[in-house]
C-alpha cells in the first residue's frame, strides 16, 4: 500500500507539473488554475477527512457494541456454571473462550477484588491492586460506583506487543437465583457479586481501519489528480490558448504587423473577442494605408511649399536688401555730397590757377590737388563699403574677424548717426575674435540693427555695442539703444516675416533671425517703452552643421574628381 501511495504521489505531481508547464506563473490561466487546484484540494481533503472520521467513529461504535455483546454472551454462557458453583466447568469455559482469535484474556473477579477464574491459571487467587486500570473506574470514587455507564465499562489501552486492546468490565449482579441457591451464601443485601473482565485485541480492527483509510486517501488522490488534469485541460483549451493567441496578436499589432490574424474560432466570449480583434486589425491596416498615402501626398506638398518658401525667403532677403540699399543710398548720397562739393570747389580753384597763374602762389596748386585727392579717396571708400554690402555672394563661409565686420558696418551708418547726433559706445573684448561665418550675412545683421536703433532714437541718443567671448567657443554680442522701445504686445511678433510698425525699416528682423539660425546661433530681445531696446546675439565660432555640410561637399567634390 505504501508503494502504491508513493506512485500516486509521483503521478499526481508529475501530471500537475506537465499541466503547469504550459502556463506562465504570471499568467491569468496559472492564477485561475492555482486557485481551482487549491479549492479542489481543500474540498477533497475536507470530504476525505469527514469520511475517514465518520468511518472510524462507526467502526469504534461497532466494535464497542460487539464487545458488549461478546461480554454478555460470555457472562450468559458462564451463568449456569456459576449458579451450580461448578468451578471446573467454569474454568474450562474461560480457557476455551481465551483461545478464540482476538481474545486477549478473560477474568472473573469476586467482590473483594480477588481473581476467581482466569484463562491464566497462575493468577487465580491473586488480588488485583485497586488502582489497576480495570479497577480504578469504580474505586476512584468513595464509595465505589454501583452502576457503570457503557463508556465507563470500556477502556482502551496498549498491550506490551504494541497494539491496542479493548477492555470491557461486565458487572455480575446478585440476582434472586444467586442468593436463594442452596450452594451460595450470598446475602440478599449484596447487589454486586463480582466482575467479568474481557480483553479483546483491536489489532485486526486497527489494521483494517488503516487499510481502509489508505484506500480512501488513494482513491481521493486519484480523483484529485483526474479532476486537476481535467481542470488543467479545460483551462488550457478554453482560457490559456485563446488568451495566449490574443496576447500574441496584440504584440504583433503593437509592432505594426497589421497583416496578422488571430487563428481562433469559438462561439464564446473569447471567439467574439478574436473576431473583433481581427476586424480591428483590418480596419487599422486600411487606415494605415490611407494615412501613408496621405502622408506621401502631404510630404510632396510640404516639399513643394518648402521650395516656394525658400524662393519667397530669397526674394524677401533681396527686397529687404534693396530697401536697405535705398536707405543706404540716401545716406551715401549725403556722405559723398560733402567731398564732391570740396572737389568741385578746389577743382575750380585749380582751373583759375591754370588760367591766371600770376594770381596764386606756387604751393596753392599742390595744396588744392592734395585736397582733391583726399576727398576723392574718401568717396572711393564710401562707395567701396556700399559695394561690399550690396554684393551677392551670400552663403560664402570663411574665417573673418568679428570686430572688422563690426567696424565696416559702423562706417556704413556713420553719417546717419552723425545726422541724428547719436553717440556710439564700443566695448569690444580683447583677444581672438576669429569667426567662421558668412561675413556678408553677419554685416547685414549689424546694419539692420544699427539702422533700426538709430531710427528709434531722437537726437542725442546713445548706441552701445559690446562683445564677449564665452565658454564652449561662443561669442556674445549685445546691441542696445536709448530709443522709445518696443511695446510689450508686439514684442513677440518682431521676428515674423513682413511685420513692421514703420513705413521703411532697413533690413527686416525676420531676415536677421533667419541669418542667425543659419549660423546656429540665437537672438534675444529685451525692451521697455521709453527706456530702450537691447538685442543679445549668441554665435558659435564654428557652426557644427555648416562645417559638416562643407566637409561633405568637399568630400563629394574630391570623389567626383
Amino acid at each position: 500500500m505504501a508503494a502504491v501511495q508513493d506512485w500516486v504521489k509521483r503521478l499526481f505531481f508529475k501530471k500537475i507539473l506537465l499541466v503547469m508547464a504550459g502556463l506562465s506563473f504570471r499568467s491569468l490561466s496559472f492564477k485561475l488554475y492555482f486557485l481551482l487546484a487549491i479549492l479542489l484540494i481543500i474540498s477533497f481533503a475536507g470530504i476525505m477527512y469527514f469520511n475517514i472520521t465518520s468511518y472510524i467513529t462507526h467502526i469504534n461504535e461497532s466494535v464497542m457494541h460487539s464487545a458488549i455483546q461478546a461480554s454478555d454472551l460470555i457472562k450468559g454462557s458462564a451463568r449456569y456454571s456459576m449458579l451450580k458453583n461448578d468451578r471446573e466447568h467454569l474454568q474450562n469455559i474461560m480457557s476455551t473462550i481465551a483461545k478464540e482469535e482476538g481474545v486477549e484474556g478473560v477474568r472473573i473477579y469476586n467482590k473483594p477484588g480477588q481473581i476467581s477464574f482466569s484463562d491464566n491459571l497462575t493468577e487465580v487467587g491473586t488480588t488485583v491492586d485497586i488502582d489497576a486500570e480495570q479497577c480504578s473506574v469504580c474505586h476512584k470514587n468513595v464509595p465505589p460506583l454501583e452502576h457503570l455507564t457503557t463508556q465507563n465499562r470500556i477502556r482502551i489501552f496498549t498491550s506490551p506487543q504494541g497494539h491496542r486492546v479493548l477492555g470491557l468490565i461486565n458487572p455480575i449482579a446478585n440476582e434472586p437465583e444467586c442468593f436463594n441457591a442452596p450452594c451460595h451464601g450470598h446475602s440478599p443485601k449484596d447487589k454486586l457479586l463480582g466482575l467479568l473482565d474481557v480483553k479483546l485485541s483491536l489489532k485486526a480492527v486497527d489494521e483494517e481501519t488503516q487499510r481502509t483509510k489508505e484506500q480512501m486517501i488513494l482513491y481521493s488522490s486519484i480523483m484529485i489528480v483526474i479532476t486537476a488534469l481535467l481542470f488543467g485541460g479545460f483551462i488550457i483549451k478554453l482560457i490559456h490558448t485563446p488568451v495566449r493567441k490574443l496576447t500574441k496578436g496584440t504584440r504583433e499589432v503593437a509592432n505594426l504587423n497589421l497583416d496578422y490574424s488571430i487563428d481562433f474560432r469559438s462561439n464564446d466570449e473569447m471567439g467574439e473577442l478574436a473576431r473583433s480583434f481581427n476586424q480591428m486589425t483590418r480596419q487599422l491596416k486600411a487606415a494605415n494605408e490611407a494615412n501613408q498615402e496621405w502622408s506621401a501626398i502631404l510630404e510632396r506638398k510640404v516639399q513643394e511649399k518648402s521650395e516656394e518658401l525658400k524662393k519667397a525667403q530669397a526674394h524677401l532677403i533681396l527686397v529687404e536688401k534693396i530697401a536697405s540699399l535705398g536707405k543706404l543710398s540716401a545716406i551715401v548720397a549725403h556722405e559723398i555730397n560733402n567731398p564732391l562739393s570740396g572737389i568741385l570747389t578746389y577743382a575750380s580753384l585749380c582751373l583759375k590757377i591754370i588760367q591766371n597763374p600770376s594770381s596764386f602762389s606756387s604751393g596753392d596748386s599742390v595744396k588744392y590737388l592734395t585736397v582733391i585727392k583726399d576727398e576723392a579717396k574718401r568717396c572711393g571708400e564710401i562707395v567701396k563699403n556700399l559695394l561690399v554690402f550690396a554684393k551677392k555672394d551670400f552663403g560664402k563661409w570663411t574665417e573673418e574677424r568679428l570686430h572688422h565686420i563690426i567696424n565696416n558696418s559702423i562706417r556704413l551708418v556713420k553719417h546717419n548717426m552723425d545726422l541724428k547726433e547719436v553717440s556710439l559706445a564700443l566695448d569690444l573684448a580683447e583677444g581672438d575674435d576669429l569667426l567662421f561665418c558668412d561675413s556678408s550675412g553677419i554685416q547685414q545683421i549689424f546694419v539692420a540693427l544699427f539702422i533700426n536703433a538709430i531710427e528709434a532714437m531722437s537726437k542725442g541718443g546713445k548706441l552701445t555695442l559690446k562683445t564677449r567671448f564665452l565658454e564652449k567657443r561662443h561669442i556674445q554680442i549685445v546691441i542696445s539703444d536709448t530709443g522709445f522701445g518696443i511695446p510689450e504686445e508686439i514684442l513677440p511678433k518682431i521676428f515674423e516675416p513682413f511685420f513692421t510698425t514703420k513705413e521703411s525699416t532697413g533690413l527686416g528682423l525676420a531676415v536677421v533671425y533667419r541669418i542667425i539660425q543659419q549660423h546656429e546661433g540665437k537672438i534675444e530681445v529685451n525692451s521697455k517703452p521709453n527706456e530702450g531696446t537691447t538685442f543679445t546675439i549668441y554665435l558659435p565660432r564654428e557652426p557644427y552643421k555648416v562645417q559638416e555640410r562643407l566637409d561633405n561637399h568637399s568630400n563629394n567634390l574630391g570623389s567626383q574628381s
